[in-house]
Order: C-alpha cells, then sequence, then structure tokens
C-alpha cells in the first residue's frame, strides 16, 4: 500500500513552510479511499519510559479532519486526557509523544536528563515541550522548581517553550469541547463539510450554531453538526474556547 498523503501542495497546512521542518510535522492526509486506516505508533508499548508500571492507553485521533487517523501511546488516563485537550486546540498542528530527551544539570548539580512527555508544533512553527502529571504535582513547587531550572538549560534549538500540565489545566467547558472535536474528528465526512463551511462563509460575520446547521440545508442534522465541529476544532470557524457546542452559541467565519 502507498504511503499516505504528505504532498505539501495538497495539505492544508501546506502553505505554512515553516512547519515542514524538525522532528515533529504536520499529519500525514487520510487516504480517501481508506479514510479509518489508522497509523500506529512509532513507539512500542514496551518503550514507554519511567511511567511503564502505569496504565497504558492508546489514544487514537485526527489532528485535522482531513487527517489520517493517528494513534499515539499513553504512560497514563492523565496522558490520554492531556493529549485529547492538546488535539483539539486549533492553533496546534501535530504532536508526538516521548519524543525529546534533554540533558541537564538538576539543581543538587548533578548531571542528568529527562524524557518529555509530548512535543508539540504550533501553527506559529513553535515547539512546545510537555510534562503530564497528575494536578497534585503539576501544582507543586519542588516540581516547578525543577522544571524552570530544565528550561533555562534547554536550547532554543530543541524547543521554545516548555509546560506542565494536567487534565484539569484545562477549564471543564474546554474539556468537553475536546472530546465532542475527537468524536467528531472519528468521523469522515468531507461533503458535509464543504457544505457547511461554504454556508458560514455566506452568513456574514456573526451566526448561531442552529442558524449555521439551517443554513447548511443537509437534511441530516447529525452529519452537519459534526461537520461544524470539526471545523470548529480547525479553527475554520471561530468560536470562543468557553463556549459549548450549543444552538445558540454564537460562531464566526474565519474567512470573513
Amino acid at each position: 500500500m502507498e504511503d499516505l498523503d504528505t504532498n505539501m501542495a495538497n495539505h492544508p497546512y501546506g502553505h505554512l513552510s515553516h512547519l515542514w521542518e524538525g522532528d515533529v510535522l504536520p499529519p500525514p492526509l487520510a487516504d480517501p479511499d481508506e479514510p479509518m486506516r489508522v497509523l500506529p505508533s512509532y513507539l512500542n508499548k514496551l518503550e514507554l519510559g519511567k511511567s511503564s508500571s502505569s496504565c497504558k492507553v492508546a489514544y487514537t485521533t485526527r489532528l485535522h479532519r482531513r487527517a489520517a487517523l493517528q494513534q499515539f501511546w499513553c504512560a497514563s488516563f492523565e496522558e490520554a486526557q492531556v493529549y485529547e485537550n492538546i488535539a483539539a486546540n486549533p492553533n496546534v498542528i501535530a504532536f508526538r509523544e516521548q519524543l525529546t530527551r534533554t540533558p541537564y544539570v538538576d539543581l543538587a548539580g548533578k548531571d542528568t536528563h529527562t524524557l518529555w512527555d509530548c512535543n508539540a508544533l504550533m501553527k506559529t512553527g513553535v515547539t512546545v515541550l510537555v510534562s503530564v502529571k497528575y494536578d497534585e504535582k503539576a501544582n507543586r513547587k519542588s516540581y516547578l522548581d525543577e522544571v524552570a531550572n530544565i528550561a533555562e538549560q534547554c536550547s532554543a534549538d530543541i524547543a521554545d517553550s516548555i509546560r506542565v500540565v494536567s487534565r484539569f489545566s484545562f477549564h471543564p467547558a474546554s474539556r468537553q469541547c475536546a472530546k465532542d472535536i475527537h468524536m467528531a474528528r472519528r468521523g469522515w465526512d468531507p461533503e458535509a463539510d464543504r457544505i457547511v463551511l461554504e454556508a458560514a462563509n455566506e452568513l456574514g460575520s456573526r451566526f448561531t450554531f442552529e442558524g449555521l446547521i439551517d443554513a447548511s440545508r443537509i437534511s441530516d442534522a447529525g452529519r452537519g453538526y459534526r461537520a461544524a465541529v470539526r471545523l470548529i476544532g480547525d479553527g475554520e470557524i471561530g468560536k470562543h474556547k468557553l463556549d459549548l457546542f450549543e444552538t445558540e452559541t454564537q460562531l464566526w467565519s474565519t474567512a470573513a
């Protein structure tokens, strides 16, 4: 079977040439003839690092409505929940799990290293290293001091910034929206996506979620709903990040 399409000319981020360098690239496009094919993680389950004694979760999602389904290995439920929220951010292009190892001198003066849970690529070309911890440790001063020490020693050639997060770092409304985006992207319906996007571009500066579904004139409201959620997840229709996908939610076309 041929490799999935990574041709920049056909890719939704192909015009952003700065993204096509480095270790984390925009995701390959799905094969329209086999859109539910899942690309396995580059990691072997047994290769998970220091969290290997904890729960293993295979998180599978699309990072864009046209992208191939990709599988990510997570060392814990916490990681899977964080990845779900990262994937739903329209400014995040791609991420890889347990990709980047950085050396540093710890606060006791010892040479050591750490393997980051996630390396995320943003639309701007910025790369962010993410440490995923349960909520208590993610807010523990001693751990944050340790990460700050690593950040001071981290070269800009490796990453632009470092973040410590748990699933509770995200607002409850954002977490719910992330779940909805994940579920909508699991499907495949380019025709509905096209129709709803065209309707959004014709509606002007502001409209409601229900108004968009009605304007699309898709007889199956569920298809229209899922297409709208996918387009919002990709940033092609705007929504306040804390507004849920409800009938009166205010939307706008980002192309308007």
